[in-house]
């Protein structure tokens, strides 16, 4: 009878630590291509682990690319856009352009990341698509 109630206890005491423990992070990140017909000349990726920011040019068709990010924290806006418009090579490990300065997202804050393709900075944008990720 004592095992018993001992096991019953533990099972409880067990229950309610596991209760009290925060929840994971949900960090996640995140990929989006341009959305031009046929091969996608354009691509931004954001790093949840060291909040980190890129676009890449994936295609030799003379269009820059465009990368925003933006999150809202404590009901700021805030905002981080990075271009690549120099060379256009279909190799995206040469054509890659990342944000150059910390980016500090608090952690479990929803991101938003778009990507477009340009023909120069300050140009239209074209073919742009948005994701969402989490810091």
């Amino acid at each position: 009878m004592k095992m018993g109630r001992v096991v019953a206890a533990a099972t409880i005491a067990v229950g309610t630590l596991l209760s009290m423990t925060p929840p994971a992070s949900a960090a996640k990140d995140v990929e989006v291509y341009s959305d031009d017909p046929g091969a996608k000349g354009g691509m931004a990726w954001f790093r949840a682990y060291g909040e980190h920011f890129a676009v890449c040019d994936r295609d030799y068709d003379d269009l820059g690319v465009r990368g925003r990010l933006t999150w809202t924290h404590n009901g700021v806006k805030h905002e981080r856009k990075v271009w690549h418009h120099t060379g256009h090579h279909q190799d995206p490990r040469l054509n890659c352009t990342k944000y150059p300065n910390d980016i500090n997202v608090p952690e479990g804050t929803t991101v938003y990341l778009q990507v477009c393709l340009q023909k120069e900075k300050g140009a239209p944008l074209k073919y742009c698509d948005t994701d969402t990720g989490e810091a």
